[in-house]
């Protein structure tokens, strides 16, 4: 007997479109059962009908050829245009002296399943056991010193006894040897800073700003010490607020500190005179913590906003001689609106981690921070510096900056977009572990010292970040978690950055993935493998930074064998990540 299709069995639910005949077994759950369809049942009516996997379109019975198949939402070979990574030819070159690390710091790659030989079909893993050093990837250290920029005294001691106190050897690293002596040369062009993570990218940009900003010191007219007494320093004390009287009392006890604050017509109160812009407010703190490692030398002011820092105290601090401003856009924008920054004086404005900035919402706001910096010194025919500074430029980031400002001077690494060279690397199946990834985390960290050694593990989302965090404490694992939802960011990056014994391990999300001086991680592990090179890039950036060795560990499902065999490939073949 010809059955025939009951439409009053069709039934909408909440999430899904279910297609109900007979035995009333949804379609969406059993694509065999679409292809038992008798073609005679089908309806004559052109109706689209959801299927949970895509668009199926009947046909009519003359016309229907072809057994009609769910649209696939596989896509985990493609990537958007906006997270596609290309080569960026440097318009700088280093000098013919240089110097390359030897072979032992060279790319480490180890994969573990079954033996087999590369494959280049698209949906399989490469599987490789054994290890190799990859001779495309390799940090190159200059031969020159931070004396051939002949950098101001201060400035050098600064560097020497401050911000790289302990690094040994003490030289520039490759990005910093090619931006350095770029930005000291002139104050009217547009500068692109982009080189691996690690590389120094933040002194690269900061040394230059703090050496010109003493020059215009030096060369601008100095107060007298009368000025000093009768005007300069007539600060209102809040006494509702003690530590205030702390900060602006030691600028007027210590006399040597107080001509330095105010010492000539360069410095004016809340007019800075340079500004450095980050997506968010850890990345903020941290700027600020290696801007005040040149101060406590140099004698500069350096101040953070963001929207958790107190008001009261930043208004207070705007109304003394601030050099620095090292803000969130939509932080710098309320002073700037209520009247407690004014951008006249602004001659430098950074712009850091500028794939975010520029690709995530930021745009507007800092368009709106350019125009008023160009808008505010228009009566004095001032001349202005736009440096851009990010360790990753997607494409249509890379167009855009290429736009918008059309003769900016391109400064890359030869890394760019590439892993780090001392990295070590493996890729784990989780077909091994039957797709059981509590039980490989296990494995993994108790391979690896967790005691002594500290260990990043990286979530897609706060949901997993919070399960994996609350599943280790119950293996008694030193274990903290970093996510967006939680109060205490700070205090626990914190800890885990002072190496607090039950704080060895971190779990996060991407939130920790920028910017944040991680040159101790030992091991990054990638619970949930990411689903953009850039991404992959930032995530295994916290390891392997300044010179240091590093290993990663990346867990493959099926869901990315496609990404990991290409990032797999480009790593092998010391080619750019793409």
């Amino acid at each position: 007997m010809q059955r025939s299709l009951n439409t009053s069995s069709l039934k909408i639910l909440r999430r899904s479109l279910f297609v109900r005949f007979l035995s009333a077994t949804p379609i969406y759950h059993s694509v065999s059962a679409l292809k038992k369809w008798p073609l005679k049942t089908r309806t004559t009516n052109q109706k689209k009908i959801n299927l949970g996997q895509g668009l199926v379109q009947k046909k009519t019975k003359n016309n229907f050829k072809n057994k009609p198949t769910p649209v696939s939402k596989n896509t985990r070979g493609f990537i958007p245009a906006k997270f596609r990574l290309m080569k960026i030819e440097s318009d700088v070159k280093l000098p013919n002296k240089s110097r390359e690390l030897s072979a032992d710091n060279k790319c480490q790659t180890n994969i573990r399943s079954q033996e087999t030989k590369p494959t280049e079909h698209p949906t399989e893993l490469i599987n490789l056991k054994k290890r190799f050093k990859s001779s495309k990837s390799e940090i190159r250290l200059t031969d020159l010193t931070f004396e051939s920029f002949k950098l101001r005294e201060e400035v050098y001691n600064a560097i020497r006894q401050g911000a790289l106190k302990d690094i040994e050897p003490f030289l520039p690293t490759e990005i910093q040897m090619l931006t350095i002596p770029e930005i000291l040369k002139t104050d009217n062009e547009h500068i692109l800073c982009a080189a691996e993570t690690g590389s120094g990218k933040t002194l690269a940009y900061l040394i230059p700003i703090v050496n010109k900003l003493k020059e215009e010191e030096a060369n601008s007219t100095s107060y007298t010490r009368k000025d000093i007494n009768e005007e300069i320093l007539k600060i209102p004390i809040d006494e509702e607020k003690p530590q205030y009287i702390d900060v602006f009392q030691k600028e007027l006890e210590q006399e040597l500190q107080l001509k330095t604050v105010v010492k000539s017509t360069a410095r004016r109160f809340n007019r800075p005179r340079a500004i450095v812009l980050l997506p968010s407010r850890e990345l903020v703190e941290q700027i600020l913590s290696v801007a005040k490692l040149l101060s406590h030398h140099a004698k500069f002011r350096a101040i953070a906003i963001t929207s958790n820092k107190d008001r009261r105290f930043i208004k207070k601090t705007l109304e003394m001689p601030v050099d620095i401003v090292i803000a969130t856009p939509a932080g710098l924008l309320e002073y700037i609106e209520q009247g407690y920054i004014n951008m006249a004086d602004t001659k430098y404005l950074v712009i850091d981690e500028a794939d975010t900035m520029f690709g995530k919402g930021f745009g507007e706001e800092v368009q709106n921070i350019v125009t008023n910096m160009k808008n505010s010194g228009k009566n004095q025919n001032k001349s202005y510096q736009i440096i851009i500074v990010s360790a990753t430029l997607p494409k249509t980031v890379n167009e855009m900056l290429n736009q918008e400002f059309p003769n900016i001077k391109s400064i890359t690494s030869h890394s760019l977009h590439k892993v780090l060279p001392n990295l070590k690397h493996n890729f784990i199946d989780m077909k091994d572990y039957n797709y059981n990834k509590s039980a490989a985390i296990l494995e993994v960290l108790k391979k690896h010292n967790t005691n002594e050694q500290s260990t990043m593990i990286f979530c897609n989302t706060r949901v997993s970040a919070h399960a994996l965090e609350n599943f280790l404490k119950t293996k008694k694992l030193p274990v903290i978690g970093l996510f967006g939802n939680i109060n205490d960011r700070k205090k626990k990056l914190d800890e885990f950055c002072n190496q607090d014994p039950n704080a060895k391990i971190l779990v996060c999300t991407d939130l920790a993935s920028r910017g944040i001086d991680t040159t101790f991680v030992n091991h990054v592990i990638l619970h949930d493998f990411p689903t953009t090179v850039v991404n992959f890039l930032h995530r295994v950036g916290r390891t392997a930074r300044a010179g240091r060795r590093g290993e990663a560990t990346y867990f493959i499902t099926k869901k990315n064998r496609d990404l990991s065999s290409r990032i797999y490939r480009n790593i092998r073949d010391g080619k750019v990540l793409s």
